[in-house]
């Protein structure tokens, strides 16, 4: 099969796993992918298929072996509202509380970017949820090229209040405490990346590189500050993340 067609083939099975559930994102015995440049170029065309919209990024910066993480947001950002739907695991939310960056000028491709480039084009910054989605039967050995090709298990991004950039700048560490109905959760939060930041500055010049412009608008998170947590639904939560600030919302489940 011509690698082209392999490739749309891929993109296709995984943009249609994003509104099943349960998704299964398991690639079919005739699909193979191997190569990371091959998984950025499904994500390119899965952003092709998606009517040509991508709403931002979600990164970090790349593991001792050499693995990318990077996935694009398909999915319109969700704002501070009183009530979020997602895709559960067994009826639970499954978040990553992080800080999300807002592109507010143009970055066109092919370009190379300083880190103040870069602090000059995200001049906001907001307490941020990642939502998460296990598109993947564990139960099958599925590679980090086929789950980078996927999205990471990224479903969308929940985007709280703002919150002051030199604060995000220098939020290393943060206390999360989440409140529900019946339960509290804390959390003494560390960025994976030390500053929340350094994956931005990787991220931008590593999309540029591959042709990918980015635009205003465009929604940056960067790692998560306690992993992934589990929360009911059909419950107020409210999610503080200590010296920054806090918000609440409700999940639901799709």
């Amino acid at each position: 099969m011509n690698n082209s067609i392999q490739l749309k083939l891929i993109a296709t099975h995984l943009l249609a796993q994003r509104g099943e559930s349960p998704a299964r994102s398991n690639f079919p015995k005739e699909l193979i992918l191997d190569s990371t440049d091959d998984a950025i170029e499904v994500q390119k065309l899965m952003i092709y298929l998606n009517d040509l919209t991508v709403y931002g990024w979600k990164c970090m910066l790349p593991l001792d072996d050499g693995s990318i993480i990077l996935a694009p947001l398909l999915h319109a950002p969700i704002e501070q509202t009183e009530s979020c739907s997602i895709y559960t695991t067994q009826n639970k939310a499954l978040i990553e509380p992080e800080i999300a960056f807002i592109l507010e000028s143009d970055l066109p491709s092919n370009k190379n970017y300083s880190n103040e480039d870069i602090d000059t084009a995200f001049t906001r910054a907001h307490l941020a949820l990642e939502l998460i989605q296990k598109r993947f039967d564990e139960s099958t050995l599925s590679t980090h090229i086929e789950k980078l090709a996927d999205g990471l298990s990224n479903q969308g991004v929940y985007v709280g209040p703002q919150i002051d950039n030199t604060k995000a700048y220098n939020a290393s560490t943060v206390n999360i405490n989440i409140k529900q109905t019946d339960a509290e959760l804390s959390f003494a939060g560390a960025h994976p990346a030390e500053l929340a930041q350094l994956p931005l500055y990787w991220a931008v010049n590593y999309l540029s590189a591959k042709g990918i412009d980015l635009k205003a608008g465009h929604v940056f998170i960067t790692g998560s500050y306690c992993g992934v947590v589990e929360l009911n639904t059909d419950q107020l939560i409210t999610i503080s993340y200590e010296g920054l600030g806090a918000f609440s919302t409700t999940f639901i489940s799709k």
